[in-house]
């Protein structure tokens, strides 16, 4: 069947409702279903294809549905995201619509059929009922402008929040995701339900086939991504190291986002570290992926100011943004041939591991300047802390006092601008610090509830710890 396109005036007519479906009917909706499925799209209504019939096919992913006499009888929310149109080609612009619906209809049998969706399904189902009524998406869009020349066939992997802004950015500029791969869920919470990773469930709303193997090398999932046959991998805080095989399955290779300026702090944890060891400049970095951790051929990087009170929250959203946004300048420069790869300098190479529970406790005979670099750096994961007679305090933020002759983790001041206690050198002032199983306090708060004096000492002593 042929897809009507815009500025023919079928696609500006009401359809008219479909008295009793039979074999023609049947027949009609099954060509509907090819038609969408060879120019790959997700929805395809009747007037589309010339036909004045209210009648709609739509499959996001999990399946085809046909719809006959479809109405909304139920919405909730609200989400805007981008769009474009079969009938509409080479146009993508931003509507807003409906986050959920309930769509009542008949299928191809005449029998009544109830479709819930959200995400990508309850957008495919609005704006395909919209086409029954004569409305087009551009009726409805904001920022109209012409869709991205096609570019690679991209598999995203990624798994935190950092991840979720790079795909998101992506997927609005109309790049074409294949697959995303992800952790798997994990048991989450004092319930231990099963959660699913952030990437993923982004992914979910907009219909792409989410894979979460257990390991990246295992034999399955990469017979997997070989029938898949990405152009490009995009990596961004997937979480493990690809073997080799990986690396060689797509045709331009793998791209990674790095948060560092490299080749200074590599590893799992580059921007905490940076500010736990008092940078005051860091960035991001785009990269062709080698074998070595974090040591290949660089393509482009970006660098950013880290204040001098700001902590690892409050960069690590500043540095998702700026990843998604010099990804895709990678991606489009990379496209039109005006990027050359440069392999780092490795004798300038700086590693930094991981970050566990452990790397939290504050070590008061540093000086008051590296005891605020720590807090910072370890705020909101793992949290810095120490302990008062035996008990685990967490220090959410401070700043640097005066110089001060007193014994490391001795408080010296109680006062309305915090705790000041005694460091290595000069005074470190706790203003915010949350007990063992409480709520965040201030420390007049906190001072105040617990009776501290000054004289009291912070940090480990001999008995148990809690």
């Amino acid at each position: 069947m042929e897809i009507v396109k815009i500025g023919d005036e079928r696609l500006r007519q009401a359809c008219k409702p479909v008295r009793k479906p039979n074999r023609n009917i049947r027949a009609l909706l099954r060509q509907m279903l090819e038609t969408m499925y060879a120019a790959n799209g997700v929805g395809l209504a009747a007037p589309q294809v010339g036909i004045a019939k209210r009648l709609a096919v739509v499959d996001v992913g999990d399946g085809p549905i046909e719809l006959v006499n479809p109405e909304i009888v139920a919405s909730e929310g609200e989400e805007t995201d981008t769009e474009g149109c079969l009938s509409v080609p080479g146009m993508i612009g931003e509507v807003t619509r409906a986050q959920w619906v309930r769509v009542k209809a008949q299928d191809g049998e005449g029998r009544q059929v109830w479709v819930e969706g959200d995400g990508l399904l309850a957008r495919a189902l609005q704006h395909e009922i919209d086409h029954l009524d004569g409305i087009l998406f551009i009726d409805k869009a904001a920022n109209l402008r012409p869709a991205p020349a096609p570019g690679p066939g991209i598999v995203f992997m990624g798994t935190p929040e950092f991840a979720v802004v790079s795909l998101q950015h992506l997927l609005e500029s109309g790049h074409d995701i294949l697959a995303v791969v992800t952790q798997p869920d994990r048991p989450v919470g004092r319930g231990m339900a099963m959660t699913p990773p952030p990437v993923k469930r982004l992914a979910e709303r907009h219909g792409i086939p989410v894979l979460q193997p257990r390991r990246a090398r295992d034999p399955e999932f990469l017979e997997r991504l070989r029938a898949i046959g990405p152009d490009l991998i995009v990596v961004v805080a997937y979480g493990q190291i690809l073997p080799a095989e990986l690396l060689q399955i797509p045709k331009l290779g793998c791209m990674n986002v790095h948060a560092s300026l490299l080749p200074k702090y590599r590893g799992a944890a580059p921007f905490q570290w940076a500010i736990i060891n008092g940078e005051t400049e860091t960035g991001i970095t785009t990269m062709f992926m080698a074998e070595e951790l974090d040591a290949g051929d660089i393509l482009l990087q970006r660098r950013l100011a880290i204040g001098p009170d700001e902590d690892a929250a409050s960069l690590h959203d500043r540095l998702a943004v700026l990843g998604a946004e010099v990804l895709l300048e990678t991606i489009e420069r990379l496209s039109k041939g005006e990027l050359t790869r440069y392999p780092q300098d490795h004798t300038e190479a700086t590693y930094y591991p991981r970050l566990d529970r452990d790397d939290g406790e504050l070590d008061w005979s540093l000086s008051a300047q590296q005891v605020h670099d720590r807090v910072r750096g370890l705020n909101p994961w793992p949290g810095a802390f120490t302990f008062l007679d035996g008990r685990r305090i967490k220090i959410i933020a401070g700043k640097t006092g005066g110089a001060t002759d007193g014994e490391p983790g001795t408080v010296q001041s109680i006062n309305d601008d915090g705790l000041g206690v005694a460091t290595g050198e000069g005074i470190y002032i706790i203003t915010r610090l949350q007990p063992a199983n409480g709520r965040v306090l201030s420390a007049d708060e906190f001072a105040r509830g617990y009776r501290i004096t000054s004289g009291a000492k912070l940090g480990r002593a001999p008995g148990n710890m809690v």
